[in-house]
């Protein structure tokens, strides 16, 4: 559990960092339709401090849903892919392609890198709307629970709205 405070904290602390005094908060026009009907084998956690997680029961893959919004942010999605990966060590991305979800432009990394001196996959699709930031975050134990549970993953990004 520690791991996902770990990573929520980098994620919302680094996708969040700006030179201007805006103060970051979460979104409020999201329709989150996970969130009273999870699919199995997920189910919902404790998020510490992201704005949804689940765990799959079976994989112990976990995934993230953060928001973060600013009047007049203009950063790039791949500055802001790249600042998520800032506190992980020994980071690998393996795939990075422009994505297109909900009507919006997206960018989605596939990387390896340890978490906490652990090793961790990665899959992160980041997207911008309305001046917020959305991170869908997907963190598996190995490669083979990573391509297991991605499916997964583009469900989760149709079923968390985007308003």
């Amino acid at each position: 559990m520690k791991h996902i405070l770990l990573l929520s904290s980098i994620i919302f602390f680094c996708s969040c960092s700006s030179t201007d005094s805006g103060l970051y908060k979460k979104s409020s026009n999201v329709v989150n339709k996970l969130k009273n009907d999870p699919p199995a084998p997920w189910s919902a956690i404790n998020s510490e401090g992201s704005d949804y997680a689940l765990q799959n029961i079976n994989t112990k893959s976990l995934f993230l849903f953060n928001s973060a919004c600013r009047k007049y942010e203009a950063s790039t999605l791949s500055a802001l892919t790249s600042s998520i990966l800032t506190g992980i060590e020994d980071v690998k991305i393996t795939e990075k392609n422009n994505v297109f979800y909900q009507e919006r432009e997206g960018v989605e990394v596939a990387a390896n890198g340890k978490l906490d001196g652990i090793l961790r996959f990665f899959r992160i699709v980041t997207i911008q709307k309305n001046n917020c930031i959305y991170d869908y975050v997907l963190i598996s134990t190995n490669q083979k629970n990573l391509n297991t549970d991605t499916p997964a993953l583009k469900v989760f990004i149709q079923r968390i709205i985007l308003n």
